[in-house]
């Protein structure tokens, strides 16, 4: 009799334990997007329902895993399912290792930043911190990677996905990406960083052209009172397996500040200049891994592109920040801007794009629900690459994210 109920005693002591030690959370993200060029526009409207889990393991580890189910309109409904960041946690002394889906960001953050497939090992010492990773992208849902495409590609990068023909539709383009960088803090001044660091891109599309990138990458960071200056540097190697191997060289840059304005509210001046090769006699154009749009209304990948950028950021009350921001866009070859929107009027050789102006406001009314608002609109009159008489391309777009 005394066994069963020290049994009994125990299960309840223990039962509630184990409840209590795991996390379970709901997302309800929306957002409803209405983009336009001249007078015409049209609307989409994207809903996520994301349930996620969490849980340690022992005192040197933790368990994510999350999904997400996705209902989009736009021409018509669509219905997707993604596995989202789910990952392992392993951190016993000073390594850490990540294993499974999880958010990756090499040290310039434009070449390749988003979900990845693989592991990562990272190391603490005395000189700095060092890490090391290799991911795989085929697996990924190709709406949502952004994975540059290659030659040997199933699909266009904008091509919806068609259920009667899932595989090719579904899945981004197969790459192995491997990257080997280290973090070295205090160096040269007490509040400086440098981050250098080697990453690899091998093609798996199965194109006669295999096309493979190398990138040596540096970024250095400094903070000096209210202002943060960063430099960053990426020399790329360009290699076409066929018949032999053709290797090119491109590069990309990237320089700026952060000003903290020491006023009455939370608010911050920033500017930002990027510039990436074009296709020329003496460079080619920079190939990232992931096509990020370099803009709100306006959306070029950043490939033979200059841009500079102009913004400002207040915190008008602890639950409201605004930002309002100037974008310049230049080409630096004729060939790698590539927006659709305007292809009809895209006929001038001169390489001047225009400007961009871009607004936004986050307000956080309660701890579990968050509202946008944003916007942007391009002035092709304001370069020289267009036709005169150019349409505007323009955005608005609402967001609204529950937890639960």
């Amino acid at each position: 009799m005394v066994k069963k109920y020290v049994k009994l005693c125990l299960f309840l002591i223990i039962i509630p334990s184990l409840v209590w030690a795991y996390d379970f959370g709901l997302v309800l993200d929306q957002d409803a997007d209405y983009s336009g060029f001249g007078s015409e526009g049209d609307f989409a409207y994207s809903g996520s329902l994301i349930p996620h889990f969490s849980s340690f393991i022992g005192d040197y580890g933790e368990i994510y895993a999350s999904v997400g189910f996705r209902a989009a309109y736009g021409e018509k409904w669509t219905f997707v399912p993604e596995l989202l960041r789910t990952e392992l946690f392993l951190y016993p002394g000073d390594l850490e290792i990540q294993a499974g889906r999880m958010y990756y960001s090499e040290p310039l953050g434009f070449i390749a930043e988003g979900l990845f497939d693989g592991a990562k090992l990272a190391f603490d010492s005395e000189m700095g911190t060092f890490s090391a990773g290799v991911f795989y992208t085929g697996f990924l849902y190709s709406g949502t990677a952004d994975i540059n495409e290659t030659a040997g590609d199933p699909i266009d990068h904008f091509a919806p996905l068609d259920y009667a023909d899932f595989a090719a539709t579904y899945f981004a383009p197969r790459r192995i990406i491997a990257s080997i960088y280290g973090e070295f803090p205090s160096l040269v001044f007490r509040r400086g960083d440098l981050y250098a660091g080697i990453l690899a891109q091998f093609d798996l599309s199965g194109a006669a052209e295999a096309f493979h990138t190398q990138y040596l990458l540096l970024r250095y960071t400094h903070i000096y009172k209210q202002l943060d200056i960063n430099a960053a540097f990426a020399l790329e190697l360009e290699k076409t397996v066929a018949n032999g191997v053709k290797a090119a060289f491109a590069f990309a840059l990237e320089g700026g500040w952060n000003f903290n304005t020491p006023v009455f509210v939370k608010d911050r001046l920033s500017l930002a200049v990027r510039y990436s090769s074009g296709e020329g006699p003496h460079a080619a154009a920079f190939f990232p891994i992931i096509r990020e749009a370099q803009g709100t209304a306006l959306k070029p990948c950043f490939a033979g592109m200059m841009l500079v950028h102009v913004n400002y950021e207040a915190r008008i009350l602890e639950s409201l920040t605004a930002d309002l921001g100037l974008r310049y866009f230049i080409r630096t070859d004729g060939s790698s801007f590539d927006d659709p929107y305007n292809s009809a009027y895209l006929n001038s050789d001169s390489y001047a794009l225009g400007m961009e102006i871009d607004a936004s406001v986050f307000w956080v009314p309660f701890s579990d629900l968050s509202l946008s608002l944003s916007g942007g609109v391009f002035l092709p009159g304001t370069g020289g690459a267009f036709d005169k008489g150019a349409p505007p391309i323009w955005t608005i777009s609402l967001g609204a994210v529950f937890s639960f």
